[in-house]
């Protein structure tokens, strides 16, 4: 019996006419780029995730671009950010020709370390430059990206604290946290402007390619939906130089009907990721395999259900030629990518992060797993460390 990752069809297959009702709408509308459809999501997921203001963009990555670039990011300035993400983070910075500077993770959560950020921190300097006021044109450390990884939020009060000190923007990276909480607040919802991803992997996940942007700054959101549209702020003027980064109908229109499922799915998530608890409990394997630990107050989507291992590869081929599908999310930190050479960073400059990414694997989970699957899944690691020992 082969276990996948993610079962798509297992969550799609009791919607199914749910999504042909919704994709037929817009079809019979013939609005298929703007329009009520795409403002009703926007409404809709503003209300579930807790924020006053969302605006639709085209993915997970161009959120993060027109969020930044909303914010007076651009040439020239620092943005601190942690390097065990996927690099669309880092791509994003890049992209605004601002440069990332790397933040080592807590060794518990993988989200960025508060403490270390203010290693960055000297006297009103950071990162050897002196930090300027927020609507500054000169050019400085601007803003910090934290990553809510896996579904977990990063430890986000000391981050404000210190954006808040140094009058730096925060941009939450939200795309694996939808729904997510941190000491009650949502993710996405607790810095200047939040994003999200809706690639089909995620909790909600579109089909195809889909992505937004939160904010309470009215402002900034309509920064947002003029930076969508090559920057036009009103028909054939473009007040800034941008991109076409619209969210179409019929992508809007299938997210309505998942969205309406969401906390049911998150709740089967959380159940069974309970139940990988119990059964590594049970088979005795704590001392060969470190569980995800939620942090106090928080409460976690199980976007991944991501153990920590020695021999990571050599587990990862077993479980693979006994059916089980079991990824690596990250295999490379950031820092240490082809593209980031120029950045100056060396091997051991971030121990934390490259630490992680020789030991994370992440297990099948997704919403109506079956428990036979997953008893497969511990079973089949328990015969690997029962002929390593």
């Amino acid at each position: 019996m082969k276990v996948p990752q993610l079962d798509l069809n297992l969550l799609h297959e009791p919607i199914l006419d749910e999504l042909r009702e919704a994709m037929n709408e817009v079809l019979v509308s013939g609005r298929f780029i703007g329009g009520p459809m795409v403002d009703a999501l926007e409404s809709e997921l503003a209300e579930l995730i807790g924020t006053a203001h969302a605006a639709a963009v085209s993915n997970g990555t161009d959120a993060l671009v027109t969020a930044l670039q909303a914010l007076g990011v651009g040439a020239g300035d620092e943005v601190l950010t942690t390097p065990f993400t996927f690099f669309a983070t880092v791509a994003a910075i890049q992209r605004l020709g601002a440069r990332p500077v790397f933040v080592d993770v807590d060794s518990e959560s993988l989200c960025i370390k508060p403490e270390r950020l203010y290693d960055y921190v000297d006297d009103g300097v950071l990162n050897g430059k002196k930090v300027t006021d927020k609507n500054s044109e000169q050019t400085a450390v601007r803003a910090i990206v934290p990553v809510h990884l896996y579904g977990q939020c990063a430890e986000m009060d000391p981050i404000l604290e210190l954006a808040d000190q140094f009058s730096l923007m925060v941009v939450e990276d939200a795309a694996q946290a939808i729904l997510s909480t941190y000491k009650g607040r949502p993710a996405g919802t607790m810095g200047d402007a939040g994003c999200f991803s809706f690639y089909p992997s995620k909790n909600l996940g579109a089909l195809g390619e889909g992505g937004l942007v939160v904010s309470d700054d009215e402002g900034v959101i309509d920064q947002i939906r003029q930076l969508r549209n090559h920057g036009q702020s009103e028909p054939h003027i473009h007040s800034a130089c941008s991109g076409n980064y619209r969210l179409n109908a019929l992508t809007c229109a299938t997210l309505r009907v998942k969205a309406r499922h969401l906390r049911e799915w998150n709740e089967q998530r959380a159940e069974a990721a309970a139940t990988y608890g119990s059964m590594f409990e049970e088979q005795q394997l704590l001392d060969d395999v470190i569980l995800p630990k939620v942090g106090r107050d928080l409460e976690h989507n199980w976007h991944q259900y991501v153990i920590r291992v020695d021999q990571r590869d050599e587990l990862r081929a077993f479980l693979m030629e006994a059916g089980v599908e079991a990824q690596v999310y990250y295999p490379v930190p950031a820092h240490l990518q082809p593209s980031m050479r120029h950045l100056g960073y060396e091997a051991g400059s971030l121990p934390e992060a490259e630490r992680a990414a020789r030991e994370v694997l992440s297990l099948p989970l997704y919403p109506g797993i079956h428990y036979d699957h997953q008893e497969i899944v511990v079973s089949s690691i328990k015969r690997f460390y029962d002929s390593h020992r």
